[in-house]
């Protein structure tokens, strides 16, 4: 959307624009535009909160090794399942409840059967419409569907005939949906809704003109375009037109257009009629503020949390890698290194040089192992501030306020129990309800789609009323439908089971009235024996209690006519003549002896209902109390059996360690006796050799002594006879 971002926020009055296409079109890109960059925040935020749903992590975190605790995946899963149950089922009342209303009433049956046979026809539809709805709040923070009308005809003798009215539900996806800027729902102005049509449905709905110009583009999964660029592996492969349809509530027309075809494709003036103009009902929308009307998802408020969470994990699962047996040895020893990789049971490594092994302390001086007991404390402690933090995301986000189902004490019963559940999920409750109001909504208009363009022939036919008792009632019926003002104030639609019901209730609140209605007919018999003429009144007192029930249309038609035919039989019983202050006195006594009688017996029904409830409590309890018994036996013999074995294999290893340092230690006293002996032997080989030189020096020295003693003697005498050849 390049040209619906130009000029933003430069428009003064749409007198300004010229009625015209080209005009209009120049003024809805104008309002488009600036709505645009009002949700491209919220659009890139969304974006990345779903990647985070489906826990998309980047390559560098793959390729660490590490991994994300997606803990906002299990939360959503979670909420979802307990807010959306199943289909719902619409029921359909009168206003008040007027048990004299019978038209309101068939008014009612019939636009429920007519509702409810949709659902049935399209159940997977409208359950897909729901969930996607349900999933978008959750996720990026509003949920969008809307209804719309559909009618086919046929020619028929020549004449142009209704063959089928429907009015389907449509879901749209959250980056689909624009609107103008406004603090709350009231102030919304238009409404546009982006549709994806090929070059021939742009022809077939517009005209070939329109077809032969419009841009098209490939659907992109990302809304935010940055986004959608990084992924441009999930693009379609179809390339499509962005068809815009603009509800513009000012001037109540339709509008449509296309980006970069300059002038709108059509324009309608308002084509459903509805009373608040807009086909969809409020946005199911997330944290919504009267600043502005945006949403804000619930992620964002949690999102420093689960980052730190995920923090968390990341060192804790780098850490976890390092909790292994690792060590560093003495390069020169290759023993150290054959002893691990290939050493054996009960087998001995030789020691090349075993004395200068030992003057290094043997293994504990060669040897040096990762401190484990230090990662570990480590590792403890991330795991402890996970919990923490675990435990702050599940206050913030609510999930903390879901119960388990345990009990609080000993002294707690299953009633005790069930009411703190209901408490401390208020704020599912608060969602489930947000939930209900817009299917409940969306209903509504499709119900005023139905009052305001259905046929009555088609209404008759939906419904199949005609088979009903209160088939004299419809055309009365069909008239209120047809009157949506009247219908407004007699007729309310709601939705059934959405959430998860609450059957327990259910069951209770139709077994106390069983219970009332069997003190009643007890009451009301002698009554009716004694005086016939009570019967009618009877009847009609009976209605009024079952009138505020849910599901009670039908059998009040059929009181309806056991009244009628009471009063016609009473009144041929007396000739037609009636006093009226007789009846009157005779109805007074008897609504005093039926409310005396009622009260008793209500006393007496609500006593037996308490019996039963504090029986069924006291079972309850007493098959609880036996659960957790035989879950503590097995937790405690779980932990004895564990204790054993742990005992067992410290004992194993003791025994291990014990073998192998008394091995050990033969082989070192061994090897220091071997070379304590050897250093013996060297030792007197050594004084052996000394002593030798020793005395080959004396003799050398002695032989050098009379060697110059001889040579002295012969020096002697040569001088001698020298001396005596000279006297000579």
């Amino acid at each position: 959307m390049n040209e619906n971002t130009a000029n933003n926020g430069s428009i003064e009055s749409r007198k300004d624009f010229k009625d015209t296409p080209k005009g209009q079109y120049q003024y809805y890109a104008e309002e488009l535009g600036a709505s645009t960059k009002m949700l491209q925040k919220w659009h890139k935020m969304a974006d990345k909160i779903v990647k985070k749903y489906l826990g998309d992590n980047t390559s560098t975190q793959k390729d660490m090794g590490t991994f994300k605790l997606n803990l906002f995946h299990s939360n959503i899963t979670t909420l979802q399942s307990m807010m959306y149950g199943n289909t719902p089922k619409i029921a359909v009342d009168r206003q008040y409840t007027d048990q004299n209303d019978d038209a309101g009433r068939v008014a009612a049956t019939t636009i429920q059967r007519l509702l409810s046979l949709d659902i049935q026809q399209n159940g997977e539809e409208v359950d897909s419409v729901l969930q996607s709805a349900l999933s978008d709040r959750l996720l990026a923070g509003l949920g969008c569907a809307r209804v719309r009308y559909d009618m086919k005809t046929a020619m028929v003798d020549g004449e142009e005939q209704v063959m089928d009215e429907s009015a389907p539900i449509d879901y749209f996806h959250w980056g689909d949906v624009m609107w103008s800027w406004a603090r709350n729902w009231s102030e919304v102005r238009w409404i546009a809704f982006r549709s994806y049509m090929t070059k021939d449905e742009v022809k077939a709905r517009f005209g070939e003109q329109a077809g032969n110009n419009v841009p098209l583009k490939q659907q992109k999964m990302a809304t935010d375009e940055e986004t959608s660029n990084q992924d441009a592996e999930t693009d379609s492969a179809w390339k499509k037109a962005e068809v815009w349809e603009i509800w513009d509530k000012e001037k109540r027309k339709v509008v449509w257009l296309c980006f970069g075809y300059d002038k709108v494709l059509e324009t309608k003036d308002d084509p459903l009629q509805l009373e608040n103009f807009y086909p969809v009902p409020p946005f199911l929308l997330a944290n919504p503020t009267t600043s502005l009307y945006l949403p804000t998802p619930d992620y964002k408020l949690a999102e420093d949390l689960y980052n730190e969470i995920d923090k968390l994990q990341e060192r804790i699962s780098i850490i976890t890698e390092a909790v292994k047996v690792v060590g560093v040895y003495d390069s020169s020893s290759e023993e150290i290194k054959k002893m691990m990789n290939n050493g054996t049971d009960n087998q001995l490594i030789p020691v090349s040089n075993w004395a200068v092994f030992g003057e290094k302390q043997g293994l504990k001086g060669q040897v040096d192992w990762l401190p484990i007991a230090d990662v570990v404390n480590a590792l403890d402690k991330l795991r402890d501030m996970r919990s923490e933090a675990i435990g702050l995301l599940q206050q913030i986000t609510g999930m903390s306020d879901i119960m388990r189902g345990e009990l609080g004490s000993a002294y707690e019963g299953v009633g005790q129990s069930e009411m703190k559940a209901k408490f401390g999920s208020m704020r599912v409750q608060a969602l489930q309800e947000q939930f209900a109001k817009f299917a409940s909504d969306l209903f509504q208009i499709k119900a005023e789609i139905i009052s305001k363009h259905f046929s009555p022939q088609t209404i008759a036919q939906k419904s199949n009323m005609q088979h009903s008792v209160d088939v004299d009632l419809l055309p009365q019926a069909i008239e209120i439908i047809k009157n949506y003002k009247q219908a407004q104030l007699r007729v309310k639609i709601r939705p059934e089971s959405i959430a998860m019901a609450d059957y327990a209730q259910l069951k209770s609140e139709r077994t106390e009235y069983i219970n009332a209605l069997a003190v009643f007919m007890q009451s009301a018999s002698p009554i009716m024996e004694q005086d016939p003429s009570s019967k009618p009144f009877l009847l009609q007192l009976l209605q009024w209690g079952l009138a505020g029930f849910k599901g009670a249309n039908e059998i009040e038609g059929v009181l309806d006519k056991a009244i009628e035919a009471a009063q016609k039989a009473q009144d041929e019983d007396q000739g037609g003549k009636t006093d009226p202050a007789m009846a009157a006195a005779q109805l007074a006594i008897q609504q005093e002896q039926l409310k005396q009688q009622g009260e008793k017996g209500k006393i007496a029904a609500k006593a037996e209902a308490d019996a039963q409830l504090r029986e069924q409590d006291f079972m309850r309890d007493m098959q609880l109390a036996q659960q957790q018994h035989a879950m503590k036996l097995e937790e405690i013999e779980a932990d004895m059996q564990r204790s054993l074995a742990e005992t067992q294999a410290k004992l194993e290893a003791d025994l291990l360690m014990e073998k192998v340092e008394t091995q050990s230690n033969l082989v070192q006293t061994n090897a220091t006796i071997e070379g304590e002996i050897r250093k013996d032997a060297t030792t007197a080989e050594l004084d052996i050799i000394t002593e030798a030189a020793k005395t080959g020096n004396k003799i050398q020295e002695i032989r050098e002594a009379a060697a110059h003693k001889i040579k002295e003697t012969t020096q002697a005498a040569k001088k001698a006879t020298t001396k005596e050849s000279k006297d000579d």
